[in-house]
């Protein structure tokens, strides 16, 4: 069954930025070819000639992700197969959303067919991924999964990075929410998968948050509990931190200075250790995670402190 086989593993971002870059690094035989395919596709398939529902450029696109993609071996090929025919159902359903498509499987003969008669040999994706995006539940989370991504990628690319942290935010929370049914021990592995690179941006590139988005699940790092020896030489007691929390613990100690530089130098210093750390595990360590509320009284009666 495909429920115990189903994986993001290179679908999100690896196979996602292939396909948009495919035509920057196109073969012009070979889009020729395709151009003349998917014209004939987009004739057989939609009888709608408006050109927000013409599916040609979407044809071409797919074809030449595939041509990209077709000497690789069968196995790395899997998660590349896997984002073809989700994005074909995606834009499918986006250029025609009042037409039923019951099956997949034979939307993806169709447009097989239009590449073979094109002369395009072994550009093709066997019907068990295709048929695995019947599931539409399947769908729903390739396509939440999608926009997190999407959003993130922003997020590392914008200068104004306050609209892409909260949609991350945002999408992140409503997977949780979402019912995943059978799919649930694999969704919450994909997502602790995308928090962990988030955390490892973060850690490289700080940002200053909203305080209100420091409540969502995505702002809390992964826990991973260390020993406060291992982390810091100097510390004598044998407690442990844990990953949960050290982001606002550094926000906190970056805005308030006198606060700030008591503990600056052992904040470097944990950020340093993590660095040597970063290719075991993506820790951001929480600084007295049953104290959280001290601090934040603590941060305001330096405030007060200050204005005496």
């Amino acid at each position: 069954m495909f429920k115990t086989q189903l994986s993001f593993k290179d679908i999100f971002p690896t196979c996602q930025h292939l396909y948009y870059s495919v035509n920057s690094m196109y073969n012009t035989t070979v889009k020729k070819k395709l151009e003349a395919a998917c014209n004939k596709f987009n004739q057989d398939f939609s009888s709608n000639t408006l050109w927000y529902n013409n599916l040609t450029f979407v044809c071409l696109d797919l074809g030449l992700y595939l041509y990209k993609i077709k000497d690789k071996r069968e196995n790395d090929r899997k998660p590349y197969y896997n984002f073809f025919i989700y994005e074909l159902k995606r834009l499918v359903r986006y250029k025609n959303p009042n037409r039923k498509i019951n099956s997949f499987v034979k939307l993806h003969e169709e447009i097989k067919n239009a590449y073979k008669n094109a002369g395009l040999e072994n550009i093709d994706v066997c019907n068990e991924y295709v048929s695995l995006m019947d599931d539409h539940l399947v769908y729903e989370i390739f396509e939440m999964f999608d926009k997190l991504y999407k959003n993130f990628k922003y997020f590392n690319v914008v200068i104004n990075k306050d609209q892409y942290v909260k949609e991350c935010v945002k999408a992140y929370e409503k997977i949780i929410e979402k019912d995943k049914k059978d799919y649930n021990n694999f969704v919450q592995k994909e997502l602790h998968i995308f928090k962990s690179n988030f955390h490892d941006y973060l850690l490289k590139n700080p940002y200053k948050c909203d305080d209100k988005l420091l409540n969502n699940s995505l702002m809390t790092a992964p826990e991973i509990r260390i020993t406060a020896e291992e982390l810091s030489g100097d510390i004598a007691s044998p407690g442990t931190w844990t990953s949960t929390g050290i982001f606002l613990f550094c926000n906190i100690n970056s805005y308030y200075t006198a606060y700030g530089s008591y503990l600056r130098p052992r904040k470097r210093k944990l950020k340093n250790m993590w660095k040597r750390k970063n290719k075991k595990h993506y820790e951001l360590m929480n600084l007295f995670e049953q104290s959280q509320k001290n601090i934040i009284q603590n941060k305001h009666n330096i405030l007060y402190n200050s204005v005496d």
